[in-house]
């Protein structure tokens, strides 16, 4: 598939989120062009434009990364939508294909035909046809009409005697007298129906019963017509598919594009033609005068049925298709799993997870470059106070102004790791709906056939006798091989006596079984049934008429004359039948492969597992993940992340509660199945080690204050980190903070001095303060931040390699307290501690001597020379050119 990427800037304007970032950068851009042009006039030695444009870049790419992420969260909810929209009513439709195989051979229809053909039928047969065709309907209620018609077109019986047709001309009965096909399908306007504009009919002939039904008019006494409950079917799906507070428009189109079932009339009427996105992944069109997004989806088909032909297709306004609900959807998750799943590589690129260190580095750069401003201020004797004042104040806007910036992006990428992470959470409750409505679809259909196949006359008849001969135990056999053929989802189907004693099975493998009596509980409830539309169903449980394993059984009476004289059992393959379902409810990517890791099951309400798609969850087996997902209320949804064998997935779930009649208020049929999908997030170790690697990265915080008061006698000192450890030097013996990546190592890998640097034209040695005190901090490969010391014009230059750079805070004296006060011993060579109050409160500041580290570097450097005196003359020479 394609995708309209030109149209994606014209979209951005309805994306409300993505708008208010773009106005608040934009807003910032004036800013930093106005410090800039200051910077510049102010002779701060701070340059802008290097991270005006590494800022620009950052936030272009956000942007754009949040408007892909915002369309596709669209894209993947409304896709999702018209693949489903599709694809269950053709699931439906399939079973209706059976319907008009099976009911078109039912010996009432033959029989009656037959009279009426020789004249002998009279009003009792009419009467006892139509209520057989009520029984059906009454179990099978996707029907609005059932109508049985002659080879001539006259309408015999039906039952909607409000319908005005009593004759039909519509080809539909010509092709179905002279077809052999299982079932003709039509959607169209018919006089079958004349008060609807398009009606759906199923249709096929009726022959003799002990007709070949071969391709000869002259067997076919008559043709049968089953027309289902088109809009009130698609009404149900619609319903299912888009909440109240949706604006997209569910819709089916025909193969003309023209529209033959809308959730909103209103909206998108009935026979509008439409443009379809076949072969794109989504169009943006217009449609009475207002712009849409919309997706079109080709079914994929039920066991080779494809349908009449129709396509999915959703539209959804284009003011509306990108509202802003994420906080809503991730509202109830917690927020360490979030930040967990937020940092995943497995969703997101390596581009998108480094955004945020791109931004942090940035302004990471930004604060060393204001510091040094400020270093530089104080260094500088030629500027006066006013003019130090204003300077100090403009580089408090440009790092205030880095932090606003860094937050922006920050916040914007939050909103668009969120936005993904909502698209899954979303995705995976949707498909637990679907794997719950295909469950309750299918299982409707077998509480449906178990009570119409108890209405079987040959059942009836046979089991009143007090015995059975072998023929007539052949006879039911017969029937019932008949049946479990056209109707592949049973394993077996069973008749017993009204003791409970099997009298015939359809599967050859289960004919040892005749002559025993079931005592499953189920069959003492089925023989207990007085009305033809009552059932049972087994417990999910192991069954000998299952090879014992757990299955649902679907049971009812056998009656005849008011009188119970047996019961069928029909033994659902669930297996494999649950195997599939669950298999179709499998998220699917762009490329329609199922999204891989993803796994669903089926759990009862004793948190046993009934099916699954994943070898972890056997059949059986207790379900112990969120294992409160189980107990929702019948409909209700809910979602969450879970932790599970070492990795992330948004769990979703939905409650069972059943279709049409079927387990709703008036079933006495009660039971509560969830269904879960598991999609994955992320692996844990992955995350935990992409969390610890950016842990381990000490971004400068520095960030001058606004307020300069201070007292008269304080001093100012440039501070800096080493790992956690915050220490400092009087501001007026720093140079400047430099970043290097050419310190040139010495041979004495223990010794405390990093190695040589070329600053300026002088070369000075590095000393690893980390290395000389003990403090676990590891200096990275790349970029390593040197503090460049002089403390006076006449003391030699050194460099001091450090983690981040702090705050310049000034400090009475007074304040400053001897390192006895704290400590009986320290090897730090340090001349003070103070108390000093930060942003994040109060910190203990350990204030270091100049003069006892060069000290310290003079003792290293005579080790390191008479070590390169044996080894390395190069670096001897480098040091006694430092000394």
């Amino acid at each position: 598939m394609t995708t309209a990427n030109h149209n994606i800037p014209a979209m951005t304007q309805s994306m409300s989120s993505l708008n208010r970032y773009r106005e608040s950068l934009q807003q910032l851009q004036s800013t930093w062009d106005n410090l800039s042009l200051l910077s510049q006039l102010s002779g701060t030695g701070t340059d802008m434009s290097e991270t005006r444009q590494a800022f620009g870049k950052v936030t272009t790419d956000v942007l754009d990364s949040l408007a892909r992420e915002t369309l596709n969260k669209t894209i993947t909810a409304i896709t999702a939508k018209a693949q489903v929209a599709v694809d269950i009513v053709v699931r439906n439709l399939f079973e209706r294909t059976a319907d008009i195989g099976f009911l078109s051979t039912d010996d009432n229809l033959s029989n009656f035909l037959d009279k009426h053909l020789a004249g002998s039928a009279d009003e009792d047969d009419y009467m006892l046809l139509r209520e057989r065709f009520s029984e059906y309907v009454q179990k099978y209620s996707v029907y609005f009409n059932v109508i049985l018609l002659d080879a001539g077109g006259n309408i015999l019986v039906q039952l909607d005697e409000d319908n005005p047709a009593r004759q039909s001309h519509d080809p539909l009965i010509k092709e179905a007298l002279h077809s052999d096909e299982p079932y003709i399908e039509v959607f169209r306007h018919s006089d079958l129906s004349p008060g609807q504009d398009a009606s759906l009919i199923y249709a096929r002939r009726v022959c003799h019963d002990d007709s070949d039904d071969s391709d000869d008019s002259d067997d076919a006494l008559g043709v049968l017509c089953l027309c289902f409950k088109f809009e009130n079917e698609m009404d149900g799906i619609f319903k299912d598919l888009i909440r109240k507070n949706e604006w997209c428009v569910g819709l089916l189109l025909d193969e003309q594009d023209r529209v033959v079932a809308s959730s909103d009339h209103y909206q998108i009427p009935l026979g509008a033609p439409l443009e379809h996105a076949q072969g794109q992944d989504w169009i943006l069109t217009r449609f009475a005068g207002r712009l849409y997004l919309a997706v079109t989806r080709e079914t994929k088909g039920y066991q080779g049925y494809m349908g009449p032909g129709w396509r999915g297709h959703v539209m959804i306004p284009l003011e509306h298709a990108f509202e802003d609900n994420v906080a809503n959807i991730i509202a109830g998750i917690d927020g360490k799993l979030l930040k967990k799943v937020m940092r995943s590589p497995l969703l997101f690129s390596a581009t998108l997870l480094g955004i945020p260190k791109q931004a942090a580095t940035i302004q990471s750069k930004l604060n060393q470059s204001v510091w040094n401003g400020n270093i530089w201020q104080k260094r500088d004797a030629s500027h006066n106070a006013q003019q130090n004042n204003f300077s100090k104040m403009l580089l408090w806007e440009i790092s205030n102004t880095g932090f606003k910036t860094q937050n922006v992006v920050e916040k914007t990428v939050a909103d668009l790791y969120q936005t993904v992470v909502a698209v899954m959470l979303e995705n995976s409750r949707f498909f637990a709906s679907l794997a719950v409505d295909i469950m309750d679809r299918n299982l409707y259909e077998r509480a449906n056939d178990c009570r119409w196949w108890a209405l079987t006359a040959t059942f009836q008849r046979l089991l009143s006798q007090p015995e059975l001969s072998m023929q007539e135990k052949n006879a039911i056999t017969k029937v019932l091989v008949y049946i479990n053929k056209a109707y592949t989802v049973y394993s077996n189907l069973v008749v017993f006596d009204r003791h409970g004693c099997i009298v015939a099975a359809s599967n050859p493998a289960y004919q040892r079984l005749v002559g025993e009596t079931i005592t499953a509980d189920w069959v003492k409830a089925a023989l207990q049934l007085r009305h033809s539309q009552d059932y049972v169903v087994s417990d999910f449980e192991p069954s000998p008429l299952y090879g014992n394993q757990p299955t649902y059984i679907y049971a009812a009476a056998i009656r005849h004359q008011e009188q119970t004289v047996g019961g069928i059992g029909i033994v659902f393959d669930s297996t494999p039948q649950f195997s599939t379902m669950l298999a179709d409810a499998l998220p699917r990517g762009a490329d329609n492969d199922v999204v891989k890791g993803s796994f669903t099951l089926y759990v009862d309400e004793k948190l046993r597992v009934i099916s699954s798609t994943s070898r972890d969850f056997a059949v059986g087996s207790h379900f112990a993940v969120h294992p409160e997902l189980c107990k929702l209320a019948p409909g209700s949804t809910g979602f969450d992340i879970a932790l599970y064998n070492g990795n992330y997935y948004a769990v979703g779930a939905r409650a069972s509660a059943g279709y049409r009649e079927y387990k709703d208020a008036g079933d006495s049929y009660k039971n509560h199945v969830t269904a879960l999908i598991f999609i994955p997030l992320g692996k844990a170790a992955d995350i935990n080690a992409m969390i610890d690697s950016e842990n381990l990265l000490q971004q400068n915080q520095f960030k001058p204050a606004s307020n300069q008061a201070a007292a008269a006698d304080a001093e100012e000192y440039a501070t800096f980190y080493i790992g956690k450890h915050w220490l400092g030097l009087p501001a007026s013996h720093i140079v400047e903070a430099v970043q290097a990546n050419n310190i040139k190592p010495l041979p004495d890998t223990s010794s405390v001095l990093e190695g040589m640097l070329k600053h300026e034209d002088n070369v000075v040695p590095v000393l690893n303060l980390a290395r000389l005190t003990g403090i676990d901090f590891q200096p990275p490969e790349q970029d390593k931040q040197i503090v460049i010391v002089q403390a006076g014009p006449k003391l030699p230059k050194f460099g001091l390699l450090v983690s981040a750079l702090g705050e310049i805070p000034a400090i009475a004296p007074h304040a400053i307290e001897p390192l006895s006060a704290f400590f009986a011993t320290i090897n730090i060579p340090a001349e003070g501690i103070a108390k000093v109050m930060t942003e994040k409160g109060e910190n203990l500041l350990i204030l270091l001597s100049a003069v006892n580290l060069i000290t310290r570097i003079s003792e290293a450097a005579q080790q390191v020379n008479s070590h390169a005196a044996a080894s390395n003359a190069e670096a001897g020479d480098m040091l006694e050119q430092a000394a």
